[in-house]
């Protein structure tokens, strides 16, 4: 079996200002981050690694996306429209993806519902993916650049408004749409319960269709519907993450496993989900995972480690067993 393993969000020590990894039993994560071949790729980006691993190149993350939570769906020109909260903060507006939301299904549903109903002349339809996932269809490719939603998480979004030719009309809609859901029944009902409005959308994910798209990966096990749609478009594949490695599952091999539950914790800066997750990983996988690889059941295992501006990798191969005069590596000694 060779196994490829990504975990986005693993080197969070880079942005914060202590190790977040202190006091927790991490053995088995040391011993695979010190015993294998370790350099840095081209990538800047475990997106930009992801779209040179199955041919991406400028597709757009809506048309991969909508085709997991959305099959049947027709073809044409998709963009996210993922629901958000926006809170005033002094002379900014922060954004908080739907993780703070929890929206019910039921009321993501209304929503869109209203959305369509009021913006029915503008040439677009919103449609619902899951509650976290919207998208909207277009008729036409607007003249447009847009900021992904993870990059703008916790920020303020001002400088991450969309650009281009068209971007003030974009700039309209947006406050359109914030005053619309500001008004409807069901962040009325947020508010009286003490929970966060689905008080704007966020625009983003433009591309060109997910057409062309090759991989050297079997199979894909992932949660995230951009990895799982990337390895659906290529023809592999696609599984669910497990909530653990089985050396048996014989649906690994030659596989790529993404596991982004830690990227999830850093992204909205909980650092202490961020090390209970990573503590639940080191029982479900890195753990069986260094003993699949140390009793020859896995032959290669390469560790795909994103951080702050680079990739690295780590590459346990079958002769690396052998190297026993490598010691177990800290994550913070992991290069930055």
């Amino acid at each position: 079996m060779h196994l490829t393993l990504a975990l986005p969000e693993l080197r969070i020590r880079a942005s914060v200002p202590y190790d977040p990894c202190d006091g927790l039993a991490l053995d088995a994560l040391r011993e695979l981050l010190g015993r294998g071949d370790g350099h840095t790729v081209t990538e800047t980006s475990f997106d930009a690694w992801l779209r040179n691993s199955f041919n991406a190149g400028d597709v757009g993350v809506a048309d991969v996306t909508r085709r997991v939570d959305m099959p049947d769906r027709e073809a044409g020109f998709w963009m996210r429209a993922d629901p958000v909260h926006l809170r005033p903060d002094r002379d900014r507006v922060m954004l908080f993806d739907a993780g703070v939301l929890q929206l019910q299904d039921v009321e993501a549903q209304a929503l869109i519902a209203a959305l369509n109903m009021q913006f029915a002349a503008d040439g677009m339809v919103f449609h619902f993916g899951s509650a976290t996932r919207w998208y909207v269809r277009l008729d036409r490719v607007p003249a447009l650049t847009t900021v992904p939603l993870a990059q703008v998480v916790g920020q303020d979004i001002h400088p991450h408004l969309p650009k281009g030719p068209e971007a003030l009309q974009w700039h309209r809609l947006l406050n359109e749409v914030q005053m619309f859901l500001y008004t409807h029944a069901v962040n009325d009902a947020r508010d009286a319960s003490g929970r966060p409005a689905a008080n704007s959308v966020w625009f983003w994910g433009e591309g060109r269709a997910a057409v062309g798209l090759a991989s050297p990966f079997k199979a894909v096990m992932a949660d995230d519907a951009w990895a799982r749609g990337l390895g659906q478009g290529a023809g592999v594949l696609t599984y669910p993450l497990a909530n653990g490695f089985d050396a048996s599952d014989g649906r690994l091999s030659d596989g790529l496993v993404v596991i982004d539950r830690l990227a999830q914790c850093a992204m909205r800066g909980d650092i202490a989900a961020w090390r209970d997750a990573l503590q639940a990983l080191e029982q479900g996988w890195f753990k069986p995972l260094l003993a699949a690889w140390q009793s020859g059941k896995i032959e290669s295992l390469r560790l795909v480690l994103p951080g702050a501006g680079d990739v690295r990798e780590i590459v346990l191969s079958r002769s690396a067993r052998w190297k026993i005069w490598r010691r177990p590596l800290a994550l913070a000694n992991v290069a930055h």
